[in-house]
């Protein structure tokens, strides 16, 4: 179990997320472009800087979101760059020459009009950009990874994606998981921002959950995964160090995660083990520590731990 991949602080403990991650790792010094596909905020951007940070390549991490991108957007349209006419007529680089020995990623892809996927396939294609000013044509150096929220397939069958650029893909998909369900997950990430919120606020904000608020942290569904789980923990965090608690109660929680009454998710006994090796790992082989983290008696922790190494 490994509670933080380091580079680009990817919070990877389940099963499902280190098999992403694993992969992920494994595909990154592979030169060609690499599609993540994941529910919104599951933290695709997040592995796509972890591809990056493990890939070798020098260069930066350039974003284009869909947000950016129309049938005439030029850089994106032909491969030339951008032109600035200022005092000292500046030339700006677009997206390909800037991603240059470095990573390009095209956020939600398949939501771009088909012009702007089709002029992407043909840099692809072509391996070169023609940026503006210059006589020659530059080789393209860069990894292209892209961003999807539903499966390739089912995007070319509504039509949204190009056949062509399924194709380019191939077997190269990382599927992302959602955060509900992934129980040990939500408890790392939940400490993982209640730390960083402590760092960043200073004294006041609990080092603790209490067990009634983690299990409704454990058991909510999560529609928007782990970017609305860090807003959770983040206001449950200043909630309690204004109420002077010495630890995040369900009070503290926001409204709609306490009140949802959508069916929650089952904690099962394999998932309150699994808990218990994170605790136990997260308070560095204190078990009354770690029990202290789950709001649970030390020996349960020592049951669980005994029952993984049957």
């Amino acid at each position: 179990m490994v509670p933080l991949a380091a580079a680009a602080a990817v919070v990877a403990c389940s099963a499902a997320m280190m098999e992403a991650v694993t992969l992920a790792r494994r595909l990154a010094l592979l030169p060609r472009p690499i599609a993540l596909v994941g529910e919104t905020g599951v933290g695709k951007r997040l592995i796509a800087r972890f591809i990056h940070a493990h890939s070798g390549r020098a260069g930066p991490f350039v974003t284009v979101g869909g947000d950016e991108v129309s049938d005439s957007t030029p850089p994106l349209r032909t491969g030339d760059d951008r032109w600035a006419f200022g005092a000292g007529q500046t030339r700006l680089r677009g997206p390909y020459e800037r991603a240059q020995n470095g990573t390009l990623f095209l956020e939600d892809l398949p939501l771009w009009p088909r012009e702007a996927q089709s002029a992407v396939l043909r840099v692809l294609d072509e391996g070169a950009i023609a940026p503006r000013g210059i006589e020659r044509g530059l080789p393209l150096n860069c990894r292209v990874i892209v961003a999807s929220q539903r499966a390739l397939d089912e995007l070319v069958s509504d039509g949204r994606l190009l056949p062509a650029f399924r194709w380019w893909i191939g077997e190269f998909v990382i599927a992302v998981p959602p955060l509900r369900g992934r129980f040990v997950d939500i408890a790392a990430l939940s400490y993982h921002f209640l730390d960083r919120a402590r760092a960043e606020l200073g004294g006041g904000v609990p080092t603790v959950l209490e067990p009634e608020a983690l299990d409704r942290l454990l058991s909510y569904r999560w529609p928007g995964n782990v970017r609305q789980l860090q807003g959770a923990v983040e206001w449950s965090g200043v909630q309690a160090a204004a109420s002077a608690t010495d630890r995040i109660r369900i009070a503290d929680l926001p409204p709609p995660v306490v009140r949802d009454e959508t069916a929650a998710v089952l904690v099962d006994l394999e998932a309150r083990r699994a808990l218990s090796r994170w605790a136990f790992e997260r308070a560095g082989g204190d078990r009354k520590r770690a029990a202290h983290l789950l709001g649970v008696h030390p020996n349960t922790i020592d049951n669980h731990r005994r029952a993984a190494t049957r």
